[in-house]
């Protein structure tokens, strides 16, 4: 017989799983009957946790799981080259697993890493993951996990992160230096729900509130569609407000702007001074050079394969978050 899982209790109820993995952990945020009905039913569908066999097979896997909420175009790709290079010459496998920016499959994903007797997981959290409790099970098997990239603040757990507020105000110095007191400045950003967003977010309004730039002078876009980011740049830039400096956060909503950029015909830096947080690679292949922050996914991966790897051979690390080193790059 297979083995009950959380999904299989939630498709029962028709609720998600990660309410039911919060209420088998007394979680507040479910009401006190509907954790007794969880748990009354898990009890009748025979599930268990699966800690003895995690136990039992950890260490004969040699498979590191690897949770990442997208595989887009930029950052991702080279991080997870990196993991694998790093694994392969352990002598280990990577079970690369894809939460699509959704709590319900993190929750899978992490089930899957549990029933497979993963070695160790590395996991950069989805949107919609407010907490680590869903790798509760994982945890106390004794299966470390790194953290990485998008994380919950304030958590006490193993972390290696970019320092997002650093990195974002680095960007904007070298923008606003470029750019006379009182200029027109957008700065585009995704979902404010994001670890990284909220920090890069605080980063760019804290160096323009330093600088005493009026707040009626800065225009932020908050959106995750490329598209939509070129679209409000563009109906920037046809305004009368036209933006004197441009502030990016990702490569993913710079690339949507620069079609806008080449349709206008806008001249960098002669007519818009651009800054932005970027892995390195889109700026590469553009025929004009701009300062950014590197946010590098290969270097991201490798440290973060090198922190669980100390782990597994239970060396004891505190558990802390880790900050990369940020500078700006290829500044004209």
């Amino acid at each position: 017989m297979a083995r009950i899982t959380i999904k299989d209790i939630a498709r029962k109820l028709n609720i998600n799983p990660s309410t039911v993995s919060r209420a088998l952990r007394d979680h507040p945020d479910v009401s006190a009957s509907l954790r007794q009905e969880i748990k009354q039913l898990a009890e009748k569908m025979g599930y268990k946790p699966n800690l003895m066999a995690i136990n039992l097979r950890r260490g004969s896997s040699h498979t590191i799981g690897l949770i990442i909420p997208e595989i887009a175009s930029f950052f991702f790709p080279s991080l997870i080259k990196a993991v694998e290079e790093a694994t392969h010459a352990k002598g280990y496998n990577l079970l690369v697993l894809h939460s699509n920016d959704s709590l319900d499959r993190e929750i899978e994903n992490a089930e899957i890493c549990a029933n497979m007797g993963v070695d160790g997981v590395l996991v950069s959290l989805s949107r919609q993951s407010h907490d680590i409790e869903h790798f509760q099970e994982l945890m106390a098997a004794g299966v470390p996990i790194v953290f990485f990239d998008k994380v919950v603040q304030n958590s006490l757990a193993h972390q290696v992160v970019m320092p997002g507020k650093e990195a974002a105000s680095l960007a904007v110095e070298r923008l606003i230096a470029s750019l006379p007191a009182g200029s027109r400045i957008m700065g585009v950003f995704a979902d404010t729900r994001l670890s990284i967003t909220e920090d890069r977010l605080e980063g760019f309004n804290e160096t323009l509130r330093q600088h005493n730039w009026q707040d009626d002078c800065v225009q932020r876009v908050i959106t995750d569609d490329p598209k939509e980011a070129g679209d409000q740049f563009q109906k920037a830039w046809e305004s009368l407000a036209r933006p004197a400096g441009l502030f990016v956060m990702s490569d993913e909503l710079l690339s949507g702007i620069l079609p806008v950029l080449y349709k206008q015909k806008v001249r960098i830096p002669e007519e818009l001074h651009l800054a932005a947080i970027s892995d390195g690679e889109l700026p590469r292949y553009l025929p004009f050079e701009f300062p950014y922050v590197r946010t590098s996914g290969y270097e991201m991966g490798q440290a973060a394969t090198a922190l669980l790897f100390q782990l597994i051979r239970q060396l004891p690390i505190v558990p802390e978050t880790h900050y990369m080193e940020v500078q700006v790059v290829n500044a004209s």
